[in-house]
């Protein structure tokens, strides 16, 4: 779709009850009277819902370019909660894409997404991708639309959240037609304009102990650690009580805040674990974490860790002449390392940062920036896209 008139970004949010209220009310919020090219959609569980989809498309004049996703919460300029957040941009070159979640290969998930880049016009381009948050093997996806973006045209987003419920998630499209809810789906927008986009991330994780080396994985499975069993160096390094691994809820709290980090040229990549298989005595996590890869523990500095939402995004305003909004993807896990105090401050420090530029954004399943020094799949982490 060419691009049309002066661009803008408008965001919207509502905590109505009813989704399909909710999802008016934040939409027309986010439009102010104009008419958008494409809308972005972040809604919590409760209403992520087809009626809701199809409300906030409706509201946009039913013939406008949608892409969105299930949430662990969203966030705006006017705080965060369990609704619906809607981002409306006018003026951008826009395509999207969609792929079911039946189609099994994420490489080829993301080689079909990132194709809608051959669609749109323009000096500068970004794919924004909706990842399926219930995969364990995420990064194939953002390697699947590398080989179409390549080294030039960045990678930015999340992957979609089921209110750390580990239930499923769902997404919402539209070609500017048909409104479809879509389980564990992929999904892609791509942007061209004039002017560069601004990507920025952040973690406030950092390493501590002598570095491990994988020594035997398989995509997001961690077989071995130095040549032992990945989950008995796991629990001796970090002094999980024995048995620990046989209860997956009590382990899945105990290693979401004790993640492991990859190291990088540009520094070190987090990955978190989310399970263990107390016969195999493996790890499990939601992205790649290659054999002969050199990995760390990691802790987090508690100031950085508040403050990574607002730096993600004030990284990626300082790359726009005249930013006009950002685009936030704050990993889900992070509340649960913050607390509740230390998350609202995060998202106090993020309005604050950015005054007056509108933003919106939500908790997700994992966070996607590829670009030089940034590799694809993060996790524990702030990503950002201001447009300008």
């Amino acid at each position: 779709m060419g691009a049309t008139g002066e661009r803008w970004l408008g965001v919207g949010r509502s905590l109505a009850a009813d989704p399909a209220e909710a999802g008016a009310q934040a939409c027309r919020e986010a439009l102010g009277g104009r008419t958008a090219g494409l809308l972005v959609v972040f809604a919590s569980l409760t209403h992520a819902t087809l009626e809701m989809a199809q409300a906030v498309h409706a509201e946009a004049g039913g013939d406008v370019l949608m892409i969105g996703c299930s949430t662990s919460g969203e966030f705006s300029n006017d705080g965060s909660g369990a609704g619906v957040v809607v981002n409306a941009l006018g003026g951008y070159s826009a395509a999207v894409r969609a792929v079911p979640r039946e189609v099994d290969d994420l490489y080829e998930a993301g080689i079909t997404a990132a194709s809608c880049l051959d669609d749109v016009d323009g000096e500068h381009r970004v794919v924004l991708l909706l990842g399926d948050g219930r995969s364990s093997d995420q990064q194939e996806m953002v390697r699947g639309a590398y080989t179409v973006a390549g080294a030039a045209v960045p990678l930015v987003g999340g992957c979609a959240g089921d209110n750390v419920t580990q239930t499923g998630t769902f997404h919402f499209f539209s070609d500017g037609t048909t409104v479809r809810l879509m389980p564990n789906a992929v999904l892609a927008a791509a942007l061209a304009a004039p002017v560069p986009f601004g990507i920025g991330s952040a973690h406030g994780w950092h390493k501590v102990g002598e570095p491990m080396v994988v020594t035997r994985s398989e995509s997001g499975t961690i077989y071995e650690l130095d040549g032992e069993p990945a989950l008995d160096v796991y629990l001796r390094r970090t002094g999980g009580v024995p048995g620990l691994e046989t209860d997956p809820d009590a382990f899945l709290q105990f290693a979401t805040v004790r993640p492991l980090g990859l190291a990088r040229r540009s520094g070190e990549d987090i990955r978190i674990i989310f399970a263990a298989d107390p016969t195999e005595r493996s790890l499990s996590g939601l992205a790649d974490t290659p054999e002969g890869a050199m990995v760390w523990f990691m802790e987090a500095d508690d100031d950085e860790i508040v403050d990574a939402t607002a730096s993600a995004a004030v990284a990626a305003v300082s790359q726009v002449t005249a930013p006009l909004g950002v685009l936030v993807f704050d990993c889900c896990v992070r509340p649960i390392a913050l607390g509740p105090d230390r998350t609202d401050l995060a998202v106090t420090r993020l309005r604050d940062a950015l005054k007056p530029l509108p933003y919106g954004g939500f908790w997700s399943n994992g966070e996607i920036v590829r670009k030089p020094q940034a590799k694809g799949m993060h996790h524990l982490t702030v990503v950002a896209l201001a447009v300008g």
